[in-house]
């Protein structure tokens, strides 16, 4: 039964571009403390890459436009695309805010390439964002298929193709393997997945650890993970916004709190968790340290109503600095199912 991958391309920078299609063919990086977040292609292609201080990155690319990352615009852009994964399929395991596999029901490859291709025609139509998707038997296999479908394509890895990576993929390619990990391996001249069958698993167990010589042992064997596992369970979820986002208006602490309340109640639900706490993050606009409310709710719930008015609360008890922005947590998590069995 084959698995999809699917990965926003470039993600925040496709959420800043939504609004500035004039920018769509210039170098874009998006900017964090002064670290680039996320580039679009035609910055990558100049050499612009995550992570590079934006210093570097203007340097590496003169023409490079900077913007600094509309992180309430990037959060609701990554809850609506959940939704939109969470819509096309059965189980939905996150990897990041952008990327999840998906195990849509389908029996062959072609069921998942239709399946893939509707979840990006719809990413495209409804949100704005381009979407690559990459199918295969396993997560692995799904995931190298992604990395081969950028920017903005659908890759299949079939039968014939995973028989042949199992042997040639580079070490360093396969999903999890760090630098170390591949730099210890290259030392004995295993440079491929087919070359760790020339020695012995202690030997490799040595080299890379217990869990990872087993991963690469199954990798090799062909029963690596296939099951995609929904994430039920967490301890906190949180929402964070700024004061002033990006083709916004300003907004009120009262009304970031609402947005930020509304956004965590529905992730929550969405995993069928409740809350008992609620946790308030104030981020001063004049620098120094950041805020910390905190109150424990009237009852377990994930309800935005109850929590709304928790948050509300807090906010009025304190005198507030100038903000830039705020972070609502939940915690104390668990499950509605547990809740009813503990009533009872």
């Amino acid at each position: 039964m084959p698995l999809l991958h699917a990965d926003a391309d470039a993600f925040f920078a496709s959420v800043v571009l939504r609004d500035r299609p004039e920018l769509a063919d210039r170098p874009v990086a998006v900017v964090a403390a002064v670290i680039v977040a996320s580039a679009n292609y035609p910055a990558r292609a100049r050499g612009v890459r995550s992570g590079v201080l934006a210093q570097e990155a203007l340097l590496r690319c003169p023409e490079l436009t900077l913007i600094d990352v509309p992180r309430a615009e990037v959060e609701e852009a990554g809850e609506a695309l959940f939704d939109l994964f969470h819509d096309s399929a059965r189980a939905v395991e996150p990897g990041s805010m952008e990327e999840a596999f998906l195990d849509v029901g389908a029996g062959s490859f072609p069921e998942a390439v239709a399946a893939g291709q509707r979840l990006r025609r719809r990413a495209a139509a409804e949100l704005g964002i381009p979407v690559s998707v990459g199918i295969g038997r396993t997560k692995l296999m799904a995931k190298l298929a992604s990395r081969a479908a950028k920017p903005d394509g659908l890759h299949v890895i079939g039968a014939g193709r995973e028989a042949e990576l199992r042997v040639t993929l580079p070490i360093a390619d396969v999903w999890g393997v760090g630098a170390r990990t591949a730099e210890r391996l290259h030392g004995v001249e295993i440079t491929r997945l087919g070359q760790i069958d020339a020695i012995p698993f202690d030997t490799l167990r040595r080299l890379c650890g217990t869990t990872m010589a087993r991963r690469l042992r199954a990798i090799r064997d062909a029963t690596d993970d296939a099951v995609v596992r929904p994430v039920e369970q967490r301890t906190t979820l949180s929402s964070e916004g700024s004061i002033k986002g990006y083709a916004r208006p300003d907004h009120t602490p009262a009304e970031l709190a609402e947005r930020c309340v509304e956004r965590v109640c529905h992730r929550a639900s969405r995993a069928g968790l409740v809350a008992t706490r609620l946790t308030v993050t104030l981020h001063p606009s004049e620098g120094g340290a950041d805020r910390v409310l905190r109150r424990t709710g009237p009852t377990a719930t994930a309800d935005p109503a109850v929590w709304l008015r928790v948050a509300l609360d807090l906010l009025d008890s304190e005198w507030l600095p100038p903000l830039a922005g705020l972070r609502i947590t939940l915690t104390g998590l668990t499950t509605h199912d547990r809740i009813q069995e503990t009533l009872f």
